[in-house]
């Protein structure tokens, strides 16, 4: 059984690859700002706010968890609608957002609300969905370098706005910080929506610049097999591979190692010693690293076994909680956080390429569902282990007995992806 597929067109560039370049443009920002820029933000609006570790902690869990807890809904409208279609009222949503943030947050209610309400809603769909199911529907044999390629100028967007944004915090205040980045959202982001498209067929098209659909031949007795087309799993079928489950399964304890640890990461190294300003510094270099890994990792994933991969770097973060739990600023031990810096920065950088197995076990069809399923599996972890490690603070003064269940799951999420067998290919004739 030989795998065929057509060839690119040589004469002009894929869109999909222009479709890249727009995308990841948006989750600079979107990925500086909201996903990696909450880390500065935390002990900001904790001392200003007068609230707890825990709390503050619980608002921005809440945020993470929001994208898990919309998933299956989200991705049945993209599946149904386009992606879109959610993407540019969403961007709209989460810009407007941290205008009213920067105006009207007081206390406690008003920033969860306020927060919660538009900030996250608009830059889940937007940006955990909606960009990521548009990638998946351009690329099928480049699918897992077009996914790195967007999450690694995402983490470019950590390494320059993360140290920036700390500066605007300690100099000017968190709220001109948070309008700065409403005025990026409507700036930065926003013109770009305008180039997205749905889907390649859209536009005369298919994945990879393709000139042909994918095909296997199958060996006949004549001189010539049957050529059969690859199709895409339905929902029902994927549900029924134990792959999906790995995966799933997978996808949530790496969320169980890390969310709590990168939502406190600033605190956290406070705690070893380290200044606020240098703390932010050093949470931008891990995501400098992270642009580096995703790049190598996405090119690799297309050619190695994406399970291999997964594990393998999720056995490094394992052995980074480790060198974290043990280091300190001011002593010999400065060099394990160093360390941590690196291993964490190349083992959170390979996570996407989840979702690129994801694309590449069950195809483009109903891609979106199937990934709002796994997200909406886990959203209780983005809650439940940001609070427990707020609380560790509070109550210890440290955050190791947060740290120390970080290693563990690493350990055993790293296990599920060495597990993993592809699925078998589905087709339907030619």
């Amino acid at each position: 059984m030989n795998p065929a597929s057509g060839t690119a067109p040589t004469r002009r560039i894929f869109y999909g690859w222009w479709l890249v370049l727009a995308c990841s443009t948006m989750t600079f920002f979107a990925s500086g700002i909201f996903f990696r820029g909450f880390t500065v933000f935390v002990p900001a609006i904790r001392d200003s706010l007068h609230l707890t570790q825990a709390q503050t902690n619980l608002v921005f869990s809440l945020a993470r968890a929001e994208g898990g807890l919309e998933g299956p809904i989200a991705g049945w409208l993209i599946d149904r609608f386009g992606n879109r279609a959610l993407l540019i009222p969403c961007v709209l949503l989460a810009g407007a957002g941290y205008f009213v943030l920067a105006l009207f947050a007081d206390g406690f209610w008003s920033f969860a609300l306020i927060y919660l309400g538009i900030i996250s809603l608009g830059n889940s769909i937007a940006f955990q969905h909606a960009l990521f199911a548009g990638i998946n529907q351009w690329f099928r044999r480049r699918r897992s370098l077009a996914i790195s390629t967007l999450a690694a100028i995402s983490s470019l967007g950590g390494l320059v706005l993360v140290p920036l944004m700390s500066v605007i915090i300690l100099s000017a205040g968190w709220r001109w910080a948070i309008a700065a980045s409403g005025i990026a959202y409507l700036v930065g982001i926003l013109p770009f929506t305008f180039m997205f498209r749905n889907r390649p067929e859209d536009m005369g098209l298919l994945p990879d610049g393709d000139t042909t659909p994918p095909v296997i031949t199958v060996a006949g007795s004549g001189t010539s097999g049957r050529r059969l087309e690859v199709r895409d799993y339905t929902v029902r079928e994927a549900l029924h591979t134990k792959a999906y489950w790995l995966l799933l399964l997978g996808a949530g304890l790496r969320q169980m190692a890390t969310i709590g640890i990168l939502i406190s990461i600033v605190p956290i190294l406070e705690s070893k010693g380290v200044s606020r300003q240098t703390a932010a510094n050093l949470t931008g270099a891990i995501f400098g690293i992270n642009f580096v890994s995703r790049m190598a990792f996405g090119y690799l994933a297309d050619r190695w076994s994406k399970s291999m991969i997964l594990g393998a770097t999720l056995a490094l973060e394992s052995i980074a909680f480790v060198c974290l739990l043990m280091g300190s600023w001011n002593d010999y031990r400065i060099i394990l956080l160093f360390v941590f810096i690196v291993l964490e920065g190349m083992g959170d950088g390979a996570g996407v390429i989840v979702w690129a197995a994801l694309g590449e076990y069950y195809g483009r069809e109903k891609f979106a569902t199937l990934r709002g399923i796994i997200a909406f599996s886990h959203s209780w972890v983005l809650v439940a282990t940001p609070v427990a490690a707020g609380w560790v603070f509070d109550r210890f003064g440290n955050f190791d007995w947060a740290i120390i269940p970080g290693a563990a799951c690493a350990a055993v999420a790293a296990l599920c992806f060495f597990l993993i067998k592809t699925p078998r290919q589905l087709t339907v004739e030619s």
